[in-house]
C-alpha cells in the first residue's frame, strides 16, 4: 500500500470518528432537549386542566366542557390523554370519553410520594404531578401524549446528519488523496533522483526543497549519505592503488635481482649474497603485506569483534617486551603518573590483539626515528578515561603535515630516509576508533612527539 493511499485512509478514519462523536453528540443532545420540553409542556396543560377544573363545578356538563376546551387548546400539542384522580385514587375528570379507562395504581403511588413524576415509552410521554386544591384536597393530573411534531423534527436532525457524514466522508476521501499527493510530491522528487544517482555520479545532490521542512532535512540526511559514499569509495580507490604500487616495488627488485643472478654463472658465495638480498626484499614484501592485512582487519565493524576487560599496563609491557626483543638497541621505558587504587581505572572494555597491534607500532615508531632509539611511555587515567602517552626525541612531524600522518601510505617528506609504509598509524586510528576513543599528536621539528592514546575505562 502506498504510503499516499495509508495517509488518506488514516486521516478519513479520523475525520469518521470525530464526526460519529460530534452527530451522536448532537443527536442525542436534541432527543434530550425534546423530552425536556415536551415533558414541561404536559405538565402544563396537566396543571392548565387541574386549575380549570377547579374553577368549575365538577359535573358532567362542566366536564363535556372541559373536553371540547382540551381539545381545541391541547389539539397541537397531540394529547391523547388527560386524567385526574382524587385521593382515593377514583377518576374525578378524564380528557376523552370510553367504556373503560385503564390506569396503574402504582404510577399514581408514585406520584404521590414524589410529587412529579416523568416517564415514557415508544411512543409515549407522560407526567404524573401532585396537585392541592384550596380544600387540602390532593389529586394526581396525568397527561400522556406522543410529541409528533418533535419527532419529526428529530428525524429530520437524524437525515441531515447521516447526509452531512456521507458527504463529509466523501469529500474527507478525495481531499486527503489530494493532499497527501501534494505532500510526498517532494519524496517521489527524491525517489526519482536517487534512482539516476551510480557508483559513477555520487557528486550528484538532491535538491532540499526550501531547507527548511523534514523533507528538506531527509534530502540534507542523504546528501551528506552520499558525500561519505563518495569518500569512503575514494579512499577505496586510493588503497588500492597505493597498495597495488607499493606491493610493485619489491616485487620488482625481486625480478630484477633475480633476473641479473641468472644472466651469468656465479659462484656459491655470489649466489648466497643474492639469496640474502631476496631474503631481505622478501622479509619487506612480508611485512608489507601484513599491514595491509591489519589495515583491512581494522576497518571492520564495532560489531564483528569481541571485547572484554583488558589492562592496559599489561598491553603497553607485552609490547616493551615484544619491540626489545626484535631490537636489542631500542630502550622503552613505561611507568604510571600515579599508582591507580582501583584496578579498573587502567582497564578499558577492548580487544587484546588490536590493542597491542596500536601500541607496538606507537612504540616501533618512536624508537626508530629518535637518533637514540628510547622512548618514554606514561600512564595516567582521570574518572572516566585511560591514557596513554608514549614520547620520544626523535626527528618530529611538520606542524603542516600533523592533520594527514594518519592517512594510509602517508609518509612525511623528513620521514623518507626510514623504513616504513605509512601504514602503522592509519591502522591505530582506526582501531582507537573502534574503542570509542581518541588518539592525538604534538610534535616539534627536531625534538619528538608526543602521541597520546585515550580510551575509556571499566
Amino acid at each position: 500500500m502506498q504510503i499516499r493511499t495509508k495517509i488518506a485512509i488514516q486521516f478519513t478514519i479520523i475525520i469518521a470518528c470525530i464526526l460519529i462523536i460530534f452527530s451522536l453528540a448532537v443527536y442525542y443532545t436534541s432527543e434530550n432537549f425534546r423530552k425536556k420540553e415536551f415533558y414541561n409542556r404536559l405538565h402544563d396543560r396537566g396543571l392548565l386542566t387541574a386549575q380549570l377544573l377547579k374553577e368549575l363545578k365538577i359535573t358532567e356538563k362542566d366536564k363535556r366542557k372541559l373536553r371540547d376546551a382540551n381539545k381545541s387548546i391541547l389539539g397541537k400539542l397531540n394529547v391523547e390523554k388527560v386524567l385526574m384522580f382524587n385521593d382515593k385514587d377514583e377518576l374525578v375528570y378524564a380528557s376523552y370519553e370510553a367504556d373503560s379507562i385503564y390506569y396503574n395504581p402504582s404510577f399514581l403511588k408514585r406520584v404521590r410520594q414524589q410529587e412529579y413524576v416523568e416517564t415514557s415509552d415508544w411512543d409515549n410521554q407522560a407526567t404524573g404531578a401532585l396537585y392541592t386544591d384550596e380544600n387540602n384536597k390532593s389529586y394526581v393530573v396525568i397527561a400522556q401524549a406522543t410529541d409528533i411534531y418533535g419527532k419529526e423534527k428529530l428525524q429530520n436532525i437524524r437525515d441531515t446528519l447521516i447526509t452531512s457524514f456521507v458527504i463529509g466522508i466523501t469529500l474527507t476521501i478525495i481531499l486527503g488523496i489530494i493532499f497527501a499527493g501534494q505532500s510526498l510530491k517532494p519524496i517521489a522528487e527524491i525517489n526519482e533522483e536517487i534512482t539516476n544517482i551510480t557508483a559513477y555520479n555520487l557528486k550528484q545532490k538532491l535538491n532540499v526543497g526550501n531547507n527548511k521542512d523534514e523533507i528538506a532535512q531527509l534530502a540534507n540526511n542523504f546528501n551528506r549519505m552520499l558525500e561519505r559514499l563518495e569518500t569512503s569509495f575514494e579512499l577505496q580507490k586510493s588503497f588500492v592503488s597505493n597498495a597495488s604500487h607499493e606491493l610493485r616495488t619489491p616485487l620488482a627488485a625481486l625480478k630484477s635481482e633475480i633476473q641479473i643472478a641468472l644472466e651469468n654463472e656465479r659462484t656459491t658465495d655470489e649466489y648466497k649474497n643474492v639469496l640474502k638480498s631476496l631474503l631481505t626484499d622478501t622479509q619487506r614484501l612480508i611485512q608489507l603485506t601484513n599491514g595491509l592485512l591489519q589495515l583491512a582487519k581494522s576497518e571492520n565493524r564495532e560489531n564483528s569483534m569481541a571485547l572484554k576487560p583488558t589492562r592496559i599496563d599489561e598491553i603497553l609491557f607485552k609490547a616493551q617486551e615484544e619491540i626489545m626483543s626484535l631490537n636489542a638497541d631500542y630502550k622503552i621505558t613505561v611507568d604510571f603518573d600515579e599508582i591507580p587504587d582501583d584496578d579498573e581505572w587502567v582497564t578499558v572494555n577492548g580487544n587484546e590483539a588490536l590493542l597491542l597491534t596500536v601500541f607496538t607500532n606507537l612504540l616501533d615508531n618512536a624508537c626508530k626515528y629518535s637518533m637514540d632509539h628510547e622512548a618514554e611511555v606514561k600512564i595516567r587515567f582521570n574518572e572516566k578515561q585511560c591514557i596513554v602517552a608514549v614520547k620520544d626525541n626523535g626527528i618530529g612531524i611538520p606542524e603542516s603535515e600533523l592533520s594527514k600522518i594518519f592517512e594510509p601510505f602517508y609518509r612525511t617528506h623528513n620521514a623518507s630516509g626510514y623504513r616504513g609504509h605509512g601504514i602503522g598509524l592509519s591502522v591505530c586510528r582506526r582501531i582507537i576508533d573502534i574503542h570509542q576513543g581518541k588518539i592525538e599528536v604534538q610534535s616539534q621539528i627536531g625534538k619528538g612527539s608526543v602521541f597520546e592514546v585515550t580510551v575509556p575505562h571499566l
